[in-house]
């Protein structure tokens, strides 16, 4: 064991109880602690009956998830598949996607010390644990690989600050990864980022992102529609009444460029709404600070009135997880965030693709290179720029009916995208079976 195993495991063991209370009792993470600690037994194993671990840190994870297990269990209909989530939006996104027969369950990931993982792995006994995106808990994988299961990191994925961050223990970081039969990464550049970390090439396959298999299913299902009429009565009554533009998962840096863009905007077009969506929630109060500086009129979308937030309200701020692809939904427009600032690698640009949107983002769309491209060849996305982002804005409230043939563009290229779900299942079996 390394000093840094030691050190990780003297600091997970006596800081990490008081970590996980305050995150439980801040909301960050779910479940009952006797879970959370590796309490819990589970059924005997059926003979015959391969056992599969899922497991997702939040929302986005689970959405993987449960689409790779609906494909796996077309292709393996006898096998027990369980699913953790680490956050109470994960866990409550996992009871409402999934509705599964007995075979199937639902628990909380346990916490990464005082020896959960091992007391859980003893007692599942999975033959396989497959962690979506980038869940890697040291003692997770260590006690997952000295009990003989198998392991994947399915949908790999790595930003380039996170890739920066783990550079800086590579050596460590190979050790993690050394533990995994499969990693399929999202995309070439994840697949970049975990060879440069010392992932085995012959282990590194790109599959790419099977939550964006669930979406089209999504914008079809009659909760997701009925979720959508609530909200525009919440924010314009029966019918929008100005055309709305909709910026998601926006981060530091990125709210300054839009609000100015915005203001500019509502110099010819003052009927003009703005509904920002932040990547991380922590920000909500200093990014309502800096708007109302601004001079804008600003409310929380969580926010109780006896009346809609629009027309009165300028700007609305979306202040939960899981309701970003309603929100781009009643959209005129969609900007993707995490895309306009250098350093940045943006995000997926499926989702309004799913309800017929039309697109932009900016220049900075690495971990969505592949998506961005076909996007923007098909008409249903514009790569903007800090520079460009009031005209490019402009150009499409200006020509609504252009606007909406490029919403109906990029619906067309995310309908004839091919399903990752399958492929992905696919390789696990066969892992399972080697």
């Amino acid at each position: 064991m390394t000093a840094l195993n030691l050190f990780y495991n003297l600091i997970a063991n006596l800081a990490g109880p008081l970590l996980a209370l305050a995150a439980t009792i801040g909301g960050r993470f779910g479940g009952p602690w006797r879970e959370r600690l590796g309490l819990t037994f589970f059924p005997r194993r059926i003979f015959g009956r391969p056992r599969l671990w899922f497991h997702g840190s939040s929302v986005g994870e689970i959405q993987s998830a449960a689409a790779v297990i609906a494909a796996l269990q077309k292709q393996c209909p006898e096998a027990e598949i369980y699913l953790s989530a680490t956050t109470p939006a994960g866990l409550n996104t996992a009871a409402k996607i999934l509705t599964p027969p007995k075979k199937n369950r639902i628990i909380a990931a346990p916490l990464d010390f005082w020896g959960a993982p091992s007391r859980v792995l003893t007692r599942l006994a999975p033959d396989v644990l497959v962690i979506m995106e980038t869940e890697l808990w040291p003692n997770f994988l260590t006690a997952a690989a000295a009990s003989g299961t198998k392991i994947i990191l399915a949908a790999a994925r790595l930003t380039p600050i996170s890739f920066k961050r783990y550079q800086l223990i590579q050596k460590f970081m190979a050790g993690l990864l050394a533990k995994f039969q499969l990693i399929a990464p999202a995309s070439e550049a994840e697949r970049d980022f975990f060879a440069a970390l010392g992932a085995a090439p012959d282990r590194l396959k790109i599959l790419g992102n099977p939550k964006f298999d669930l979406l089209l299913a999504t914008a079809e299902n009659s909760d997701f529609k009925a979720s959508v009429k609530i909200y525009q009565q919440k924010l314009w009554g029966e019918a929008p009444t100005a055309p709305l533009l909709v910026a998601g998962s926006t981060h530091p840096g990125e709210e300054d460029l839009i609000a100015a863009a915005f203001i500019y905007l509502k110099k010819s077009r003052p009927d003009l709404r703005l509904l920002l969506a932040p990547r991380h929630l922590g920000r909500i109060q200093s990014i309502l600070a800096s708007l109302k500086k601004l001079g804008l009129r600003c409310a929380l979308a969580g926010t109780e009135l006896n009346q809609p937030l629009f027309p009165e309200m300028e700007v609305v701020i979306l202040d939960s997880l899981g309701q970003l692809q309603t929100f781009y939904a009643l959209a005129s427009i969609v900007l993707i965030g995490g895309s306009l600032k250098p350093g940045l690698s943006g995000h997926n640009p499926l989702e309004p693709a799913a309800v017929k949107k039309p697109i932009l983002f900016g220049p900075h769309m690495k971990s969505f290179a592949l998506e961005a491209a076909g996007l923007t060849s098909c008409g249903g996305a514009i790569q903007t720029s800090q520079r460009t982002l009031a005209q490019d804005f402009d150009q499409w409230l200006r020509q609504p009916d252009a606007a909406e043939k490029a919403g109906r563009a990029a619906h067309a290229f995310l309908t004839a995208r091919k399903p990752v779900a399958p492929s992905l299942a696919k390789a696990i079996l066969q892992i399972l079976q080697v």
